[in-house]
C-alpha cells in the first residue's frame, strides 16, 4: 500500500534503509560500521516519533486501510522535514558519541546536510550533547502532535482531506515556523527545563551533560526520570510559545485518547488492522521494551532491490568439501522470502542450491519430504515452523547435531517461557565477514540437546537482542565466545548459506505477538 514514493529514507552512497509504518528495512553494506549504525538509528527514529504523536497515529492507520494510499502520501508529505530532521540530527549525534566526528558520512547522503545543518543551527544555544538530543526530540514531538485525530475522527475515514487541516495544524509548517524563528526560543525552553530540572532533582544530571560531556555518561539510567522531566519542560516551554499563534497543541501524551478513538473506530469498520498498542511511560524507560519494540519492525535486505528469484528443483549435486544445509521455513514465509513462478508452491523443506537459467541468477529449492533423508545435512529451521508442535517432533530427532533454528518471530514469543523456566541460556556474538560485506549473529543454547538458536543481522540487532534477553533472563544469560569453537565450522557454514539464499531477515514471520 505505501509505495517506494511513500517512504522515509535515508539513501545515499552507502547503506540505505527505509521505514513505513508497518516496519522499517535496511541495506546496510558492512564496510563501515559507524555509516550502518547512522542508517539504522535514522530508521529506529521514524518509528519512535511516529508511535508517540498524533499525526504518527493517523500515518499508522492510513497505511493500513484500504484504498487510502492517496491520503496517507498527502500526510506523509505534510511531515517529511520534521521527521527527516530529527532522524538525521539524532542518528548522527548518537553515532558521533561512539565514533567521533562523521562529516565524511553525512557528506555521503548529501540530500539530508541542509536538515542537519539546519536543526544543529537551532541548538546552538543548548548546553550539552543530551539536551540537544531532547530539545530536538521535545520540537518534533510538538510538531507532530496536532489535533489531526479529532479532525479525521470527525470528517470520517473515509470522507477526511488535508484541505480540512489547518497550516499550523501540520507538522512541516510548524517546524519550519521555529527554524525561522532561529535558536533563540529553542535556547529559552532549554534553560526553563534547566531550571525545573535543578530545582526537583539537583545539579547533578545538568553536571553529567555539561559542555564536552559524554552523552553515554548523561543518559545513565539513573537519570532517566530527570531526563524525561526536562524533555516534558521544555515541550511545555515551547507548547506555549507555538499555542500563541492559535496552532491546536496537544499535552505530551495528548495522542492517546485520540488514537484510541480513531482506532475503535477504524476496526469498527474494517476489522483488525494489526495494530499495535503504543509502549507506555514505564515500558519506555525499560531496555527490555525498547529492543523488543525495534526488534518487532526491523527488517534486514540482503539482496539490494528485488527479493530473490527461486525455482523448483528436483535434485541437485552437493559441492565436494561443502556441506549439505536443509532449510525450513512455513510456506507463507517462503512466500515473502522468494519470487516464485505463478503456481508453484513453495517445498517448506528443501536444500538450496543458486543457479543460473535463462532468467537470470536464482535459488534452487530441492524438496526433502521425508526426516529419514536428512542424513548428516545441517538442518536450519525457521523458528516460525515450531507454531507447530508435529514440526519439531517429526524433524528433530533425525537432524544431526548441532542443528539450528533461525530467529524469525518476536523473542516474546519463546524468550519468557525460558525465563519462567529458569533456563540458562548461554549467548554467542559472531562477526561473520562474506561478499557482502561485515555481519553479526548471535547463536543461543538453551538446553543441552545440541539446537542452537540463531540471530542473523547487524551488530545493533545483535546488542539489541542481548539486552532483551538480558531484561528477562537476567543472571540466567551467560555470554560465552568460547563455546562457539565446537560448533564454528557447522555455525558458520549455516550463516554464510542464510546469507547467501535468504533474502532478508527479521522477526515478524509470525506476525506481531502486540495489537498494533
Amino acid at each position: 500500500m505505501t509505495g517506494h514514493l511513500a517512504r522515509l529514507c535515508l539513501q545515499g552512497a552507502g547503506s540505505t534503509g527505509h521505514y513505513t509504518p508497518h516496519a522499517f528495512d535496511l541495506r546496510l553494506l558492512g564496510a563501515r560500521q559507524a555509516t550502518d549504525h547512522i542508517v539504522y538509528l535514522h530508521e529506529v527514529h521514524h518509528a519512535g516519533l511516529n508511535d508517540v504523536t498524533a499525526w504518527g497515529t493517523a500515518l499508522h492507520v492510513f497505511a493500513r486501510l484500504p484504498a487510502a494510499a492517496a491520503v496517507f502520501g498527502r500526510l506523509l508529505d505534510g511531515c517529511r522535514t520534521v521527521h527527516e530532521s530529527l532522524a538525521t540530527f539524532a542518528s548522527v549525534q548518537i553515532a558521533t558519541a561512539r565514533h567521533g566526528a562523521l562529516d565524511d558520512v553525512l557528506a555521503a547522503y548529501p540530500r539530508y546536510v541542509p536538515l542537519y545543518r539546519a536543526t544543529e543551527a537551532l541548538t546552538t544555544g543548548v548546553a550539552g550533547a543530551n539536551r540537544r538530543q531532547q530539545i530536538v526530540t521535545a520540537l518534533a514531538r510538538l510538531c507532530m502532535q496536532t489535533p489531526i485525530l479529532d479532525t479525521v475522527a470527525e470528517a470520517g475515514l473515509g470522507e477526511f482531506t488535508m484541505a480540512s487541516v489547518r497550516s499550523h495544524d501540520r507538522p512541516d509548517a510548524r517546524w519550519n515556523w521555529f527554524v525561522r524563528g532561529g535558536p533563540g526560543p529553542v535556547a529559552a525552553a532549554a534553560a526553563s527545563a534547566d531550571r525545573v530540572v535543578t530545582g526537583e532533582f539537583g545539579p547533578a544530571v545538568l553536571t553529567s551533560d555539561g559542555p564536552g560531556g559524554d552523552l553515554y555518561t548523561a543518559t545513565d539510567r539513573d537519570h532517566d526520570a530527570a531526563w524525561d522531566r526536562w524533555e516534558l519542560a521544555a515541550y511545555d516551554h515551547l507548547r506555549d510559545r507555538l499555542a500563541r499563534t492559535g496552532a491546536g497543541t496537544l499535552d505530551l501524551t495528548g495522542h492517546q485518547r485520540g488514537t484510541a478513538r480513531l482506532l475503535e473506530l477504524a476496526q469498527s469498520r474494517h476489522g483488525d488492522l494489526g495494530l499495535r498498542a503504543a509502549m507506555t511511560a514505564e515500558q519506555r524507560r525499560t531496555d527490555a521494551d525498547i529492543a523488543a519494540a525495534v526488534l518487532q519492525q526491523v527488517r534486514h535486505d540482503f539482496t539490494g532491490g528485488e527479493r530473490h528469484r527461486a525455482v523448483p528443483l528436483a535434485a541437485s549435486a552437493p559441492r565436494a568439501g561443502e556441506p549439505v544445509i536443509v532449510h525450513a521455513r512455513p510456506p507463507g514465509r517462503l512466500a515473502g522470502l522468494y519470487r516464485w513462478p505463478p503456481g508453484v508452491q513453495p517445498p517448506p523443506v528443501a536444500v538450496r542450491v543458486i543457479v543460473e537459467d535463462g532468467d537470470g541468477p536464482a535459488v534452487g529449492h530441492v524438496p526433502v519430504a521425508d526426516p529419514v533423508a536428512l542424513g548428516s545435512a545441517l538442518l536450519c529451521v525457521g523458528a516460525s515452523c515450531l507454531a507447530d508442535p508435529g514440526f519439531a517432533q517429526r524433524w528433530f530427532p533425525a537432524a544431526a547435531r548441532p542443528a539450528f533454528v533461525l530467529v524469525d518471530i518476536e523473542p516474546d514469543r519463546f524468550v519468557p517461557r525460558w525465563a519462567a523456566e529458569d533456563t540458562t541460556v548461554v549467548a554467542v556474538p559472531v562477526r561473520v565477514s562474506d561478499t557482502g560485506g561485515e555481519r553479526t549473529a548471535l547463536l543461543l543454547r538453551a538446553d543441552d540437546t545440541g539446537i542452537w538458536w540463531l540471530v542473523v543481522a547487524d551488530d545493533v540487532t545483535v546488542r539489541l537482542m542481548i539486552e532483551y534477553l538480558r531484561g528477562h533472563l537476567g543472571d540466567a544469560l551467560v555470554i560465552d565466545g568460547g563455546a562457539f569453537a565446537a560448533i564454528a565450522g557447522p555455525a558458520r557454514a549455516v550463516i554464510t548459506d542464510v546469507l547467501a539464499t535468504e533474502s532478508f531477515t527479521s522477526f515478524d514471520a509470525l506476525g506481531s505477538s502486540h495489537a498494533r
